[in-house]
C-alpha cells in the first residue's frame, strides 16, 4: 500500500465551470470499469479499492477513502488504498458529528461537506491532529445511501492542498457514492443468496440441500427424520403467524436439547438431526418423545402438544432416502411412531417380490410403448361444462390396465419417473394435437432434480403446436413451499414461457403461501382426502373453506378433487370452488369426451 500523504499544503482556488465533455467521459470509464467488475463477480474490496485509485487519478495530489457505518453507528475504513495503515487506525470507530471532520459532518447531516481548510474549519475541530500529522489540507465527502435513503457511510477526497471542488468533482464524489451503494447492496445480496443456499429462511437452521452435502461426506451416519404431526390442521386452527413461531420454537427446542452434529430443516415441517458416528437411535427417538410429551410449546399464551413421526437409518450411502422410506412407513403406522430402516432391512421379503416385479413391468412397458396416458375432464362451475383434462398415467397390458397406485412409488425407488413423465408429455401432446382443451400434467420433484423439464417441454410445444398456455404443470405442494432453488428457478422460466402451474394435493402438508404467491401460481387443487367427505365431515368442510377463501383473495382458480357425488358438488359449488374433478363427472378414459357438455 502507498503512502500517498505529503508534508505541506499548498493553496488552489478552483472555480465553478461546467462539466466538459472529457469530464463526462472520464466519469462514465469509471462508471463503466467499476459496473464490469461488479458483473464479474469480482470481491468487493477490489473493486473499492479500484473505485479509490481511479477517482485519485481525477484529481491530483489526493486520496480516496471509503467510510461505513459498522454495527454500532460509528465509522469504520472499508477502502483507502493509499492512505498508510497509521493513519487508517485513527479513523476506526470515528464517532457522526458537527466536530468530527468531513466524513463524520456528512453523515451526521446527510450532506455533502466540502471543506476548503482543515487546518482552520470548526467542523475538523476533533481531527485537527489528524489533519497536521497526515497533511490533510482540504476534505471533501459525500454520503452514501442505501436504497431505503439511509445514511450507512461516506465517500471522501482528501487533498494535500487547501481547495473548493469543481462541478466536476462534486459531479465525480456523487457518482461514486451512487456506485458504492450498488456495490454495497450486490455484497449484502450475495451474502443473502449464498446464506439461503444453504439456511432456512424461518428458522436460521440449515436447509436440505445443505444436508444432502453433509451427508455425501465419507464416513457413517445416523440419521433421524421428524416431521410434525397434523401440522396442516395446526396451521388452519391457529393462523400461520402460530404456525411460524411452533417452528421457530420447535428449533430452538431441537438445537438446544439433542446436540446434533447437524440440525436441518428440510421442507415445511420436517426436521434432520444427523449424528457423525452411530447412536442409539431408538434411545434418542425415546428422550425427545419424552421431552415433547412433558413440555407443551407456548405461543401467545396458546398450549400447543407437539408429536413427531420418525424415521431413522445409520450408514453411509442413501440416508435420506432410506429415511425418507422409514418416514413414509412411520407415518402409515400412526402418529407419534418411528420406523429404524435397518431394523426392518429396507423391504420384507413380499415386499421385496413387488419390487422386482413391478420395476420389470415398468422397464417392459417403457420398452414396449405400453405407458399410455388416459384423460379425466375437469368441470367448469360457472359454466357447467367440461372444459379441462389432466393426463393420468396407466400401464397397459394385453389382459388388464395398471394403475399409478400399483407402481408409481416403485418407479420413483427405481428412478424412472422422468422416462414415464417424457413419455406422459409426448403423448398428451399427441392427444391434444387436434383440439384446443386445456390439459394438465403431473410433474414431479425427480423431473425437477433431472433439470430437463424448460427444454424438453419448449421442444414438445413446438413439435406439436401446441400453445403452452393450454398445458397446466401439476406439483405437488412439497415442490412449491420446499423445493431447491434450482427446481423453483425451472418452474419460474416454465411460467415465462407461458406454462402454467397448479399446486395438486393443496391442503396435505404445511403450505409456504408467501412462495406460492412468488410463483404466480395459476390453480390450486384441494387434496382429495378434504373433499371427500366434506358433505358429512366438519374439519375437511372448514379447511377447504380456508383453502377457498385464499385463493379466491389473491385470484388463483381452486379445482376440488373427488368429487364423487352430489352432495359433494353443491357444497363445492356454495363455496364457490371454480372447478371440481371426479367421477361425478368424468372417469380417465384413453378417449376425450365427444363435447365439452358430455
Amino acid at each position: 500500500m502507498g503512502n500517498k500523504l505529503n508534508n505541506s499544503c499548498k493553496l488552489e482556488f478552483s472555480n465553478e465551470v461546467e462539466i466538459s465533455s472529457e469530464d463526462y467521459n472520464n466519469i462514465l470509464d469509471l462508471e463503466e470499469k467499476i459496473l464490469h467488475m461488479v458483473a464479474s463477480n469480482q470481491q468487493t474490496y477490489e473493486i473499492l479499492d479500484q473505485l479509490c485509485i481511479m477517482a485519485e487519478s481525477l484529481l491530483k495530489n489526493s486520496v480516496a477513502s471509503i467510510l461505513i457505518k459498522n454495527h454500532n453507528g460509528d465509522l469504520d475504513v472499508e477502502a483507502a488504498p493509499s492512505i498508510p495503515n497509521d493513519a487508517k487506525k485513527l479513523l476506526y470507530d470515528l464517532s457522526p458529528g458537527p466536530h468530527n471532520g468531513s466524513c463524520g459532518n456528512a453523515v451526521y447531516y446527510n450532506k455533502p461537506q466540502y471543506i476548503q481548510n482543515t487546518f482552520i474549519d470548526e467542523r475538523w475541530t476533533n481531527l485537527r491532529e489528524f489533519a497536521r500529522d497526515f497533511n490533510i489540507c482540504a476534505c471533501w465527502s459525500t454520503p452514501i445511501t442505501n436504497e431505503n435513503k439511509e445514511v450507512i457511510g461516506s465517500f471522501a477526497l482528501s487533498s494535500f492542498e487547501h481547495r473548493a471542488p469543481s462541478a466536476f468533482h462534486k459531479k465525480l464524489l456523487k457518482t461514486a457514492s451512487t456506485i458504492i451503494s450498488i456495490v454495497l447492496k450486490n455484497r449484502k445480496t450475495n451474502n443473502k443468496m449464498k446464506y439461503l443456499a444453504y439456511h432456512d429462511e424461518l428458522t436460521d437452521l440449515y436447509n436440505k440441500s445443505y444436508l444432502e452435502n453433509v451427508l455425501k461426506k465419507k464416513g457413517e451416519k445416523s440419521l433421524i427424520l421428524l416431521n410434525i404431526n397434523s401440522f396442516s390442521y395446526i396451521n388452519t386452527a391457529y393462523g400461520f403467524d402460530i404456525g411460524d413461531k411452533i417452528l421457530k420454537d420447535v428449533s430452538k427446542v431441537l438445537k438446544n436439547n439433542f446436540h446434533a452434529d447437524t440440525l436441518c430443516k428440510i421442507n415445511s415441517d420436517e426436521f434432520a438431526l444427523v449424528y457423525d458416528k452411530e447412536i442409539d437411535i431408538k434411545s434418542k427417538i425415546n428422550s425427545i418423545q419424552q421431552y415433547f410429551l412433558n413440555h407443551m410449546i407456548d405461543i401467545n399464551e396458546i398450549k400447543i402438544s407437539i408429536t413427531f413421526s420418525y424415521g431413522a437409518t445409520f450408514g453411509e450411502e442413501n440416508l435420506l432416502r432410506k429415511a425418507s422410506t422409514a418416514l413414509k412407513k412411520a407415518k402409515e403406522s400412526g402418529k407419534n411412531k418411528f420406523i429404524i430402516f435397518d431394523k426392518f432391512d429396507n423391504l420384507n421379503y413380499k415386499d421385496r417380490e413387488k419390487f422386482i416385479k413391478y420395476t420389470n413391468i415398468i422397464k417392459n412397458a417403457l420398452d414396449n410403448n405400453q405407458i399410455v396416458a388416459y384423460f379425466q375432464g375437469i368441470y367448469d362451475n360457472e359454466k357447467n361444462l367440461i372444459n379441462k383434462y389432466e393426463a393420468l398415467v396407466r400401464i397397459e397390458l394385453e389382459d388388464k390396465v395398471i394403475s399409478p397406485f400399483e407402481f408409481l412409488e416403485i418407479a420413483k425407488l427405481a428412478g424412472l419417473i422422468p422416462n414415464i413423465t417424457k413419455i406422459m408429455i409426448k403423448k398428451s401432446f399427441e392427444t391434444m394435437l387436434s383440439n384446443d382443451y386445456t390439459f394438465s400434467i403431473n410433474i414431479t420433484e425427480d423431473d425437477l432434480a433431472e433439470e430437463y423439464l424448460v427444454d424438453y417441454l419448449k421442444e414438445q410445444a413446438s413439435k406439436y403446436n401446441i400453445n403452452p398456455n393450454r398445458v397446466i404443470l401439476e406439483i405437488l405442494e412439497g415442490v412449491s413451499t420446499g423445493g431447491k432453488d434450482s427446481h423453483l428457478n425451472q418452474l419460474i422460466e416454465l411460467k415465462k414461457q407461458g406454462f402454467k402451474i397448479a399446486i395438486d394435493d393443496f391442503g396435505a402438508e404445511y403450505s409456504n403461501f408467501e412462495r406460492i404467491l412468488d410463483l404466480d401460481v395459476d390453480f390450486i387443487k384441494i387434496d382429495a382426502k378434504y373433499i371427500k367427505n366434506i358433505h358429512k365431515d366438519k374439519r375437511s368442510y372448514e379447511i377447504t373453506k380456508a383453502i377457498a377463501f385464499f385463493a379466491k383473495n389473491v385470484n388463483i382458480s381452486s379445482i376440488a378433487e373427488f368429487v364423487h357425488n352430489e352432495d359433494v358438488q353443491k357444497i363445492i359449488k356454495e363455496l364457490g370452488i371454480n372447478f371440481s374433478q371426479g367421477y361425478l363427472f368424468s372417469q380417465p378414459k384413453k378417449e376425450l369426451l365427444k363435447s365439452l357438455e358430455e
